[in-house]
């Protein structure tokens, strides 16, 4: 079955050679998992790394579909709190 993969920032250095843009597609077996793709790509399968298969965010251990676009981004931290502004708004969405 096919799959997309797209790797967006710091991970777009690990798309196999001669990949344009940040996609490629890919033929997996029946069974495979997130995790079964993207670790020999070097993608780190830990919380540094947020998981998206379709537009949803999962671990690394989903099973994949036809069709399934899986995507890959650095997690981003959070800053020095110290240096919020004290009268910022809080936005909810």
């Amino acid at each position: 079955m096919r799959v997309r993969v797209k790797l967006i920032a710091n991970y777009m250095k690990l798309l196999p050679p001669g990949t344009k843009g940040n996609t490629f597609e890919l033929e997996v077996a029946p069974g495979v998992t997130i995790g079964d793709v993207l670790g020999p790509l070097g993608v780190p399968l830990d919380d540094s790394t947020v998981l998206l298969l379709n537009g949803y965010q999962v671990e690394a251990d989903a099973l994949l579909s036809e069709q399934d676009m899986i995507t890959a981004f650095s997690a981003i931290a959070g800053g020095d709190r110290s240096l919020s502004q004290p009268d910022a708004q809080k936005i909810t969405m």
